[in-house]
């Protein structure tokens, strides 16, 4: 599934593959929210489920809402729905937050499912508890074929991502197919990270991040590269740089390209 330039109020030329598992990376609310508005105008909104950043919170029971599911989407796989282990006879406010995440995972139980966007919700989560329903997502997903969405604050889930874009200000900052190797300012203060360059055990430290600027790289204002180096940040405050790719990553930012 390939969206191609996703532009809006805030996101700039974008072009997304959705693979089995894609993630979405970046600290920006609103960056998220429009390419989620963006992707579902795009595609089978039908065949697609959304697990929300807020836990649902109706006075119904289980089998009250999977019947509202059942109506929506069409007929329900039982089998699904026992391994998700829910009691169908309880209210959603006797619910612990997991099992209500559960309830919202049911969604794909019903109907055909070809996408599962799953929106920001881990930080309400407890550490166990994110990767718990981290697997929970996956597990299903590889039990019906469905692909998966992920949009996360940080890098600490991507190691389950097949596809990770790095997005801040509007604009995508790096691409990777690989879970451990980055390489763009921003995804390394993402990280909370450092970097190796230079003479042999230099290493850069990572600054804090702050509001994308909107001109030329968004994250010039917070970036140690441009901080030592005042003819780059001439170039980083005016021009948005153009692709270099490192070790298959592909990656926006002028002080790679001015090493090459």
């Amino acid at each position: 599934m390939v969206i191609q330039n996703i532009s809006g109020k805030f996101i700039s030329n974008i072009d997304l593959e959705i693979h089995k598992i894609s993630c979405i990376i970046g600290n920006s609310g609103k960056d998220k929210e429009e390419i989620e508005e963006i992707v579902l105008k795009k595609v089978d909104t039908r065949k697609v489920r959304i697990i929300p950043k807020d836990r649902i919170n109706v006075p119904l029971k289980v089998s009250e809402v999977y019947s509202l599911y059942e109506r929506r989407f069409g007929k329900r796989s039982q089998f699904v729905l026992s391994l998700l282990d829910l009691d169908e006879n309880a209210k959603l406010e006797e619910l612990s937050e997991f099992e209500k995440f559960k309830v919202e995972l049911a969604q794909v139980a019903f109907g055909e499912t070809e996408l599962l966007v799953v929106e920001n919700f881990l930080e309400t989560f407890e550490e166990q508890l994110k990767n718990l329903a981290i697997k929970e997502i996956i597990k299903i997903s590889n039990l019906l074929d469905f692909k998966i969405l992920f949009f996360f604050s940080d890098l600490d889930y991507v190691n389950v991502c097949d596809r990770i874009y790095i997005i801040y200000g509007g604009r995508l900052l790096e691409y990777s197919t690989n879970s451990s190797e980055f390489y763009h300012p921003y995804t390394l203060a993402l990280k909370n990270s450092t970097l190796n360059i230079g003479k042999k055990g230099e290493k850069i430290e990572v600054n804090y991040i702050g509001e994308p600027a909107f001109r030329g790289c968004p994250f010039h204002d917070y970036c140690t590269f441009t901080k030592k180096d005042r003819k780059l940040f001439r170039t980083c405050v005016t021009l948005f740089p153009p692709k270099v790719i490192i070790n298959r990553n592909e990656v926006y930012c002028w002080w790679y390209l001015s090493r090459e």
